[in-house]
C-alpha cells in the first residue's frame, strides 16, 4: 500500500507600512584657553605660546591644548579679534603665530567639539493573513 501524504499549500499576504522618525540632536562643547603674551613668548618675528602657559575656564593651567577632530573646530583671538588660520599654528604643544604680539595681550583659543545624537523610533502597521489550503 503506498503511503499517503497531505499536501498544504500556504499563502501570506503582508499589508502595511513600516515608518521611522529619528530625532537628531547637535551639543557643542566648547573650552577656552587664556594666556597673556610675555617677553619670551615673542622673538624673531614670531610668537610662540607653550601650551603649558595658558589656562583654561576654571583657571588651572593645562599641560596640553586639545586636538582638533573632524568633530571640533579651534578659533584663536588676539585682544579679542579673531584671526585667519592663515596667521597660526596650532598644535596640543603650542601655539604659534606668523607675527610679533603685543607683550601684555591676551590670547585665547577656543576648542569646540559637536556631539551628535539620534533616537528613531519605528512604528509599524503591517499584518499578515496567512490562508492554508489542503
Amino acid at each position: 500500500m503506498p503511503i499517503i501524504k497531505p499536501v498544504y499549500t500556504a499563502t501570506s499576504t503582508v499589508t502595511g507600512d513600516v515608518t521611522v522618525a529619528t530625532t537628531t540632536s547637535l551639543t557643542p562643547a566648547p573650552a577656552r584657553f587664556t594666556v597673556f603674551v610675555t617677553a619670551p613668548m615673542v622673538a624673531g618675528g614670531i610668537t610662540s605660546i607653550p601650551a603649558g602657559s595658558f589656562i583654561d575656564d576654571t583657571g588651572a593651567t593645562v599641560t596640553t591644548l586639545p586636538a582638533e577632530t573632524a568633530n571640533s573646530y579651534a578659533s584663536v583671538y588676539i585682544n579679542g579679534v579673531i584671526q585667519p588660520t592663515s596667521v597660526y599654528a596650532l598644535s596640543t604643544t603650542a601655539l604659534n603665530i606668523d607675527d610679533e604680539v603685543t607683550v601684555g595681550a591676551p590670547v585665547i583659543v577656543e576648542f569646540v567639539t559637536h556631539t551628535a545624537t539620534s533616537t528613531s523610533t519605528p512604528t509599524s502597521t503591517l499584518g499578515v493573513t496567512t490562508i492554508i489550503t489542503t
